[in-house]
């Protein structure tokens, strides 16, 4: 079963800490659903809600963010079907 946001009905998806470090480096968002509870399946990852936080993510960058899904799969914002 996928973790969901309340707000947004998403799915979680992950970061390294040296990608949010780029993240916050390069456009300094305001991550709204950034969080480190234990849906993170290590304590190096970062979750985040794409959709919420869309452009922290890198959507409006030609080229996005890595993130990591649940399944662990590798890609990025761009791949997914958000909207």
């Amino acid at each position: 079963m996928a973790i969901e946001c309340e707000h947004c009905h998403t799915a979680v998806v992950f970061v390294t800490e040296s990608t949010l470090n780029d993240i916050k480096k390069l456009l300094q968002p305001n991550i709204k659903t950034l969080s480190t509870q234990a849906t993170a399946p290590s304590s190096s990852l970062h979750a985040i809600y794409p959709r919420c936080d869309a452009y922290a993510l890198g959507l409006d960058l030609n080229t996005a963010f890595p993130i990591i899904l649940q399944n662990g799969q590798q890609t990025t914002i761009h791949e997914l079907d958000l909207w």
